[in-house]
């Protein structure tokens, strides 16, 4: 079972990467993996942004702030491991992002450096994500089908559609009479000419199985269908010869598109995956590998936070 980690959005990360210079050094309010936040960092944050009160951010509050530097200042080591470094084009950037998202956001504010730091942090992610599943280009084209359709209630019914259409009566007339689908039936029992995965898998299924004029029976959540295919296949004349060249051209486009989205979606699927993935990586290799000073909390290694004890 996944175990809940409260890692906030839209807060932040400055990593020291810099070796600790010889001799003593002053206190860190946070350490994960030789990353150090000072104390001197942190009461810079904790301060209100009026340099005129002494106004103070309370414990809980700077324990969801370390939380998420440590979350960040992980992902950053973490990145530099898989050869994504966090560079000044993604610190431009990410000034960029966060000012369109926030007029009123100063970098230089306290605690701003931060979240700069943690949104390249976050771009740098999202680079090695597409390194890791580039773009697609193009897609399959998606076939189209052209049908129409009876819709009645149970396979006996069916059947029944079955025999008539067999000695000689006419579909639209009988789609009109019988169906249960009233959009369709006043029509005649005509669907169109649509892309494949607009129709439930059972009907789709055995509709792309038959043969053009055949009609055949599927079961789904609606009831039965007796579906008279007219034609299925890529949007070419060989395969929906009674479709004039400007039906054609405008299904082949439609049908190109919808493969690029639809490949395009797997990519952000799989995408995300990775991010999930490193997620629960970043978890699992720095949690056990952090340290806060006991005047902000006690870190959680398997909630991944700092945790305060008592309301601060």
């Amino acid at each position: 079972m996944s175990r809940f980690r409260p890692i906030a959005a839209a807060c932040a990360v400055v990593v020291s990467l810099l070796a600790a210079a010889c001799g003593s050094s002053p206190p860190a309010a946070a350490e994960v993996a030789g990353a150090e936040y000072s104390v001197e960092d942190l009461n810079d944050y904790l301060a209100t942004t009026d340099p005129d009160s002494e106004a103070r951010a309370s414990r809980a509050e700077a324990a969801a702030w370390l939380t998420n530097w440590v979350f960040f200042a992980a992902l950053e080591l973490e990145m530099a491991r898989r050869g994504i470094a966090v560079t000044n084009a993604h610190e431009a950037q990410a000034v960029a992002e966060l000012t369109r998202d926030d007029p009123s956001f100063v970098p230089g504010a306290a605690g701003g450096g931060i979240v700069i730091r943690q949104r390249a942090a976050a771009l740098a992610a999202l680079e090695w994500t597409r390194r890791e599943v580039p773009d697609v280009v193009a897609g399959e084209p998606l076939r189209h089908l052209c049908s129409r359709h009876i819709l009645v209630e149970t396979r006996a019914e069916a059947d029944a559609v079955l025999a008539r259409l067999g000695a000689g009566e006419d579909f639209s007339l009988l789609a009109l009479d019988l169906s249960l689908d009233p959009g369709s039936g006043s029509l005649g029992g005509d669907l169109g000419c649509v892309l494949e995965g607009s129709f439930v898998a059972p009907f789709e299924d055995a509709a792309y199985a038959a043969d053009p004029g055949e009609a055949v029976v599927a079961e789904s959540q609606f009831g039965f269908h007796v579906i008279e295919v007219l034609s299925s296949g890529p949007a070419t004349a060989e395969h929906h010869p009674q479709l004039d060249a400007e039906s054609l051209a405008r299904m082949a486009q439609d049908a190109e598109l919808a493969a690029l989205n639809a490949a395009q979606g797997e990519v952000q699927a799989q995408r995300q995956q990775l991010l999930i993935d490193l997620q629960e990586q970043i978890f699992e290799t720095y949690g056990p590998d952090v340290r806060i000073d006991d005047r902000y909390g006690r870190w959680s290694p398997d909630e991944f936070r700092v945790v305060v004890d008592q309301a601060g």
